[in-house]
């Protein structure tokens, strides 16, 4: 139900205010929508499979301020957020304080970036809630705090502040090592949506299936330290890498959600829609690069998680242009047509989480205040958990 209630609050929110331009309480149905956020994801009660695991970690692993030692700050134990975790620890908290931080910290700055980027505020909003809010919030904590913290890193890089730029990229590496990738990404902002950079997504899509055939043999020569080593063979063996094998369902679906983001660009760079979106170019770009790797190499969808608030914004622009277009139509007409072209994007999103019943893990929603347990979701924890503890306490 709690889902449900956001879901109806951002589809009226999207028709008053980005199709049909209305200012009055604007800000403050965007202030709500940012309370219901944090809301949903701080107060969750074990929702989410990488929840449990953090969950483990924080009371069985997580040392108190007075006890952490350099080990527990080793570059690629993601010192900053076994600190989070500790300071909580510290003084007294419980996990689901740190889910609310989390939650409050992560939403914030994704909606403040929106905001800064796109009129298409409310249409942003509801994309990131029925594709990526529940991984980011609920499976991806770390990365989800590095992801934040990168987002106004490429802005400062963009604008040739690298002082401050090199600086948050420095922080982001610090919640998830994978942000050492995000940092090399700055020598490819040249690229625009020309001839140049379709060739290099067209590489990129070749690339990734090349290494996809080889990486398991070189994998181990990756040696940065014992901490970065176990989590790059945790992630060449987790779930999304082994589905590497996809039928051609399957990339056709990867190849129309994409096709949305090259769509939009094109509509904006020949003048169709005129954006201020169009300064972050490269970044969508980066985006495409990563998308077009991950379709032969399951693996990338790490780094594709770092730049899929660009797609958001991009695909989330195009969608208010379509609901706009032709008013000489009739607005039934207009929006039928918008909702008939943006179909496949919905059905292909709504496909991944009945498909593989991912939907079991944040459905049916239970908080922190009723505790309710929902059995195949603690079977799923069980067969991700194998003979590690499964906590129960908040």
């Amino acid at each position: 139900m709690v889902y449900l209630v956001a879901f109806i609050m951002l589809l009226i929110f999207i028709v008053r205010y980005d199709i049909n331009g209305k200012t009055q309480y604007r800000n403050e149905c965007y202030f709500v929508m940012l309370i219901i956020f944090i809301l949903i994801a701080g107060l969750r009660y074990r929702l989410g499979v990488d929840t449990t695991r953090y969950l483990t970690r924080f009371y069985y692993e997580t040392p108190k301020l007075q006890n952490i030692t350099w080990n527990d700050l080793e570059f690629g134990t993601d010192p900053l957020y076994t600190l989070f975790n500790s300071v909580v620890l510290t003084l007294g908290g419980k996990f689901y304080v740190v889910q609310l931080l989390h939650a409050t910290f992560v939403n914030t700055l994704i909606f403040k970036y929106i905001k800064r980027h796109t009129d298409a505020i409310f249409i942003s909003i509801f994309i990131y809630f029925i594709w990526q809010y529940a991984a980011i919030n609920m499976e991806e904590m770390r990365a989800a705090m590095s992801l934040v913290v990168c987002l106004f890193a490429n802005d400062y890089m963009l604008d040739k502040k690298w002082v401050k730029g090199i600086l948050l990229y420095v922080i982001g590496c610090l919640f998830h090592v994978s942000t050492i990738l995000v940092m090399l990404m700055p020598l490819l902002f040249f690229l625009r949506f020309n001839k140049i950079g379709i060739s290099v997504m067209v590489i990129a899509f070749m690339v990734g299936f090349i290494i996809q055939s080889i990486i398991s043999d070189y994998i181990a020569l990756i040696e940065i330290s014992d901490a970065v080593d176990n989590k790059v063979e945790r992630y060449a063996n987790n779930e999304k890498y082994m589905e590497a094998k996809k039928n051609i369902f399957g990339y056709l679906s990867s190849i129309i959600i994409y096709g949305y983001a090259v769509i939009s660009m094109w509509y904006m760079k020949t003048g169709k829609i005129g954006s201020r979106l169009m300064r972050l170019e490269p970044l969508i770009m980066v985006f495409l690069i990563y998308a077009m790797i991950g379709i032969g190499l399951p693996l990338a969808y790490r780094f594709v998680r770092f730049y899929v608030v660009y797609y958001i914004m991009f695909v989330s622009e195009f969608v208010i242009y379509l609901f706009r277009w032709d008013p000489k139509l009739g607005r039934n007409v207009v929006y039928a047509k918008a909702l008939a072209i943006m179909f496949p994007f919905f059905l292909l999103i709504a496909r991944v989480r009945f498909q593989n019943r991912t939907w079991v893990r944040y459905h049916p929603y239970s908080s922190i205040f009723d505790q309710k347990l929902d059995h195949e979701r603690e079977g799923m924890y069980l067969h991700f958990h194998g003979d590690r503890p499964v906590p129960g306490k908040y």
